[in-house]
């Protein structure tokens, strides 16, 4: 008995020593199991490479209302999520990154610093308090980088805003991004109206990020500090600005081009003698001088239809919506999952767009196999989109809508040009970086999202991923790998299926029953009617025999239905309340009954197999 009571003084000092050294080590200070379905708690490599390079301290305070927000249990819980983030984040980096948690209280110093950040506030907490929810990031630098305000329906973005707000810390000079265009994307003064136009999304978006430089598409150089340059719909370019361009791309510039055989998105101003010159104008674009040289085949009078992909348009306020073959909303199979800006994409829209025909492009973007093409004459004059369909066949084939050129491309310009010396060419590039796409209106806010006034402050919901495939491509492009690696997280968000499915079954149930009451009320009001202009015009204000039976007999099938949806409506609530109580009694009775069972089967077969006795 001394034995056995030794060795198990032994066992536990043993174990209290291990485990003393172990935490104390940090031996598995950087393990972790995460178990949730989305791997919520797992960094992406992106992240922690980012994280990796920090080269000076960053620190990065979270402000965060705790007593306003009581009532607010959509922002208690977000906050949650982004603690947990950030706290991750902070344990992978370790002294290079350090977390605060904030609330700046009505009237507190903290609240002013809020306010003196730019967060923003808003007055929706308890007793119509300031509600603050937002990051702000410093390094030793005096850099300084904030998210405005947390907003719990950008949570599959979550890591990549904070991780983008660390790496703009940690790199905050910024690359260039040069859009040369022929229709105006950026903000402009409207001489006409004599207003400001906003600029597109999309570059909104790209100016929190990078240097934006506007280069006329007259332009016959292009500076060495671009890093990036977008041609948007090139028009009728000189060949001086198209030598720029092959040269730039030559010498490994990075270039993103979008051509169009249609563009929906050009405005055509309006000429008093022809009333028709806006549909008969031509809004196609083309680069064929270098896309030839690049092996690549575009045709700027064809444009493409899919009866698979096709959207759904209101053509005007109260009209009912129509299936267009050439309006089209990309998804799953169009994406090539095996390019890294289109792994987390979902929808993307696209108006009239061309394709390209290469076996040196490697697709982005494509149709699917019930596509087919037609004349872009087609749609100039085009009034009902169910003529598309006449005579609609499909090709059974895809269509590249956007690409990546690959393999070696030429310089279109051998000989080079006037007042050019032949021997400052660069004639072949082996590594392009060149992308291009057949559409121009993907790039356009009508075809992807959305403003709405939120508190005074104008937010963007996006319905469609135009804006984050942009995004992700000039990231890539730009050279930051490690933030487009971390876009579309999951969100943390688990609804209970099973509970919906019996909602939906009993709303459906519900409805049937509720129509069964509007046809019966229907049918007794038409034979009231009946029955009044069956009566005289003296009699029309007494209310007959056979009336009072209608009512009657009205009222009675009235409760009846009624007292039917009363069950309906119990038994959706009993059938969720039984799930309810069968997942309780399994969590609380059967699963400790189980290994409470499977103990006992241990104790009792042990002794058998080590040759022991069991105690009298």
């Amino acid at each position: 008995m001394k034995s056995n009571t030794t060795k198990l003084l032994v066992l536990i000092a043993i174990f209290l020593f291990g485990s003393v050294i172990i935490s104390q080590s940090g031996i598995f200070s950087y393990t972790r199991l995460d178990l949730t379905e989305n791997k919520l708690f797992t960094l992406n490599e992106g992240t922690k490479n980012i994280l990796k390079s920090i080269d000076e301290k960053v620190h990065i305070k979270l402000y965060y209302s705790d007593e306003a927000t009581h009532s607010i249990p959509v922002l208690r819980t977000y906050k949650n999520t982004v603690m947990d983030l950030l706290n991750e984040m902070q344990r992978y980096a370790g002294s290079k990154l350090k977390i605060s948690l904030i609330d700046p209280k009505i009237f507190s110093p903290e609240e002013d610093e809020a306010a003196q950040f730019g967060l923003q506030a808003l007055p929706v907490g308890d007793g119509g308090e300031n509600v603050f929810f937002g990051l702000v990031g410093e390094n030793s630098l005096d850099g300084l980088e904030t998210i405005a305000f947390m907003q719990p329906d950008r949570e599959s973005f979550l890591e990549y805003d904070i991780a983008q707000l660390v790496n703009s810390l940690n790199h905050p000079e910024k690359k260039t991004i040069a859009i040369m265009s022929s229709i105006n994307v950026q903000s402009k003064y409207d001489e006409s109206t004599g207003e400001m136009k906003q600029a597109q999304v999309f570059v909104t978006q790209l100016q929190k990020d990078y240097t934006i430089k506007h280069l006329e598409t007259t332009s016959e150089t292009i500076d060495n500090d671009i890093d990036v340059l977008m041609l948007i719909h090139p028009k009728e370019l000189s060949n001086k600005s198209l030598f720029a361009i092959d040269q730039f791309v030559m010498k490994g510039g990075r270039l993103l081009v979008f051509v169009d055989p249609h563009a929906q998105a050009e405005e055509v101003v309006p000429d008093p003698q022809n009333p028709m010159a806006a549909y008969q104008a031509n809004k196609s674009s083309n680069l064929n001088e270098l896309f030839l040289s690049w092996n690549v085949n575009y045709d700027a009078n064809k444009v493409l239809l899919d009866d698979k992909y096709a959207l759904n348009i209101q053509r005007h306020q109260g009209a009912r919506p129509q299936r267009h073959l050439a309006y089209l909303a990309l998804e799953d199979e169009a994406f090539n999952k095996k390019d890294i800006v289109a792994r987390e994409l979902t929808t993307v829209n696209l108006a009239s767009s061309g394709y390209f025909v290469s076996d040196s492009l490697q697709a982005i973007l494509k149709s699917s196999k019930a596509a087919s093409t037609t004349s872009s004459e087609a749609l100039k004059f085009l009034v009902d989109p169910n003529t598309l369909f006449k005579n609609y066949n499909a090709d059974d084939k895809n269509y590249t809508i956007a690409g990546r050129v690959t393999g070696t491309i030429n310089s279109a310009f051998p000989e080079s040009i006037e007042g050019v010396d032949k021997a400052n060419l660069t004639l072949v590039n082996s590594d392009p970086k060149v992308v291009l796409f057949a559409d121009v209106d993907i790039l356009f806010d009508q075809m992807w999202v959305k403003s709405q006034n939120f508190f005074g402050r104008n937010v963007n919901n996006a319905f469609a991923d135009n804006g984050n495939m942009i995004t992700n491509l000039l990231d890539n492009m730009a050279g930051s790998p490690d933030l487009i690696n971390i876009r579309g997280r999951k969100n943390s968000a688990r609804p209970f299926i099973k509970v919906q499915e019996l909602q939906k079954a009993s709303d459906k149930k519900f409805r049937e029953q509720e129509n069964v009451l509007k046809q019966r009320l229907r049918e007794t009001e038409q034979k009231l009617n009946q029955i009044q202009r069956d009566k005289g015009q003296q009699d029309r204000l007494i209310m007959s025999q056979e009336q009072e039976q209608e009512i009657q007999k009205f009222q009675k099938e009235k409760l009846e239905v009624r007292k039917k949806l009363r069950e309906v409506r119990r038994s959706l609530d009993k059938d969720i309340q039984d799930l309810g109580s069968n997942l309780k009694m399994i969590n609380i009775a059967f699963v400790p009954i189980l290994v409470s069972l499977f103990g006992v089967f241990i104790l009792w077969f042990r002794p058998k197999q080590n040759g022991g006795k069991y105690a009298k």
